[in-house]
């Protein structure tokens, strides 16, 4: 209980991190579809940048806790969430705009549980196949492994997909421990098994390849050739229903998806990055040398030994499927191998334990959690301490600005409606585009602008020129504050980071 209640804590302690803010780029591409459904109650979100089954349980998670936010604001949470009208633009959709901040934390919980979860299923696993002490030391190295936990607090698909995947291999293993015991229930863990790869597609697309270990260990039981084929087929209608519970659309109209994730690789190749996948995996931000290494060996041990060898053949089936579907684009996000880590922590325990006739080889296994613990302790400071930029500044003004002063913002800089309310009522939110003829007509004693990146502008020189008249128009203001180091995009689809570059002006009086 300890150990679960460590791994709890390393990932719901940041959940509040950065709110009403999303404090990772993909929370939005997550949470938005979950907020369309909320808002339509139509089922089909009409976009499927990422598969919908994270989505779907937040939808599930906002719906229980629906009561609640009804009893403590008076009002349902369907009525505070962001309007059609205010989210599509005539620039393309307000990406920042993620309202309640609720939304948010629900998200975060939601994958948090799912993380957590992780680190039980993983501690299962291993015990099935080496016993208790292996069990403890893998359930260990996942509690606190920093590739895991730093997306244990944020809404993303990847940890719903890994959890799924270490499902997919647990059933697996209960498929061939009831084989080779002679016990009932070898339809049930096959359709159990197919579900769980249809729910990691739903989780993540490319995870949906961990249906590969199915075939592997039904090849290798002991059972007649028809029994074999009868359970694969059991195992096939798993997937199909995982796949409709997680991921309707694949089985309604799977050339959506696969337009899908072609465009996703054509975006991913596009992308230019220093970053890969064994410098992620070396790095001891994510994995570590020792992980990645003792993983390894402790994978080829159990290759080499007959009780462990087709478990271990269907996990690195998996992880040469997945490679070579998401290794070659030039783009490599450590997140597409998330699925993977919890083997390298399983395989890695093996190795100490069975390495181990003394407790002193076991302390070293200690030791090395204690340094995945480390590097996790330092990731957890920085998101306890980080503070949006955006939320400084509304402060800022909050104990600067008197209340008969007014203020005019820019609506790019996606400061939420929620956060303007927040100062007094003269404060006025309009586009970049109509706030130079404004300033001209009224007088203001704040400004509160930005630095903006005109990428992606649809009318670059015009956009430019307007830009040099903006400028002009504040001159005569001087700068009082200044937070943040990240330009504003103009284009409302981009996410603004917490560490968007915000001016606050002072006009003269």
């Amino acid at each position: 209980m300890s150990l679960l209640a460590l791994a709890a804590f390393l990932r719901l302690a940041p959940v509040g991190s950065t709110l009403p803010y999303i404090s990772y780029v993909d929370e939005g591409h997550v949470l938005h579809p979950a907020i369309e459904i909320l808002r339509t109650g139509e089922f089909d979100p009409r976009r499927f940048t990422y598969p919908p089954l994270t989505s779907y349980l937040i939808i599930v998670a906002a719906k229980a806790y629906g009561p609640v936010y009804r009893l403590t604001h008076h009002h349902s949470l369907r009525s505070d969430l962001p309007r059609a009208q205010d989210f599509q633009t005539e620039l393309g959709e307000n990406y920042d705009l993620i309202t309640p901040p609720e939304i948010v934390l629900l998200g975060r919980v939601v994958v948090a549980c799912l993380s957590i979860g992780i680190v039980v299923l993983a501690g299962a696993l291993a015990r099935r196949l080496a016993g208790p002490r292996v069990a403890l030391l893998a359930a260990l190295f996942v509690a606190v492994c920093p590739a895991l936990v730093s997306r244990g607090s944020i809404a993303i698909i990847d940890t719903t997909a890994a959890f799924f995947a270490i499902a997919t291999f647990y059933f697996c293993e209960r498929l061939r421990m009831a084989a080779l015991e002679s016990v009932n229930g070898l339809w049930r863990f096959a359709a159990l098994a197919g579900g769980a790869a249809g729910l990691a597609f739903g989780g993540k697309y490319t995870v949906g390849l961990v249906f590969v270990a199915i075939p592997i260990t039904i090849a290798a039981l002991p059972r007649p050739l028809i029994a074999k084929a009868s359970l694969l087929l059991v195992s096939f209608g798993g997937l199909i229903l995982g796949l409709y519970a997680g991921a309707p659309i694949a089985v309604l109209h799977p050339e959506r998806i696969v337009k899908e994730l072609s465009a996703q690789a054509r975006f991913y190749q596009s992308i230019r990055s220093e970053h890969n996948y064994l410098g992620a995996l070396l790095s001891s931000s994510e994995v570590g040398v020792i992980l990645f290494l003792g993983g390894c060996a402790g994978l080829a041990w159990m290759i080499m030994r007959r009780p462990t060898r087709t478990t271990t053949l269907s996990w690195l089936a998996f992880a040469v499927m997945l490679l070579i579907t998401v290794g070659w684009t030039s783009f490599q996000p450590f997140r597409n191998l998330l699925s993977l880590v919890p083997l390298l922590c399983i395989a890695l325990a093996f190795l100490f334990v069975q390495m181990s006739r003394t407790a002193a080889l076991i302390a070293v296994g200690f030791l090395c959690a204690a340094q995945l613990a480390l590097a996790t302790t330092k990731q957890l400071r920085v998101r306890l301490s980080q503070t949006d930029a955006r939320i400084e500044a509304v402060d800022w003004l909050r104990q600067h600005a008197a209340s008969d002063e007014k203020i005019l913002g820019i609506r790019e800089l996606a400061i939420l409606p929620s956060e303007w309310q927040r100062l007094s009522p003269n404060a006025v939110v309009v586009s970049w585009f109509d706030a130079a003829d404004l300033l001209q007509q009224q007088a203001f004693d704040y400004v509160v602008t930005g630095d903006f990146d005109l990428r992606y502008a649809k009318d670059p020189p015009a956009w430019a020129a307007y830009r040099d008249r903006w400028l002009a128009g504040v001159a005569t203001f001087s700068q009082a504050a200044r937070f943040g180091s990240v330009p504003t995009p103009i284009v409302p689809y981009l996410w603004r980071t917490n560490d968007e570059r915000i001016v606050i002006l002072k006009g003269q009086r």
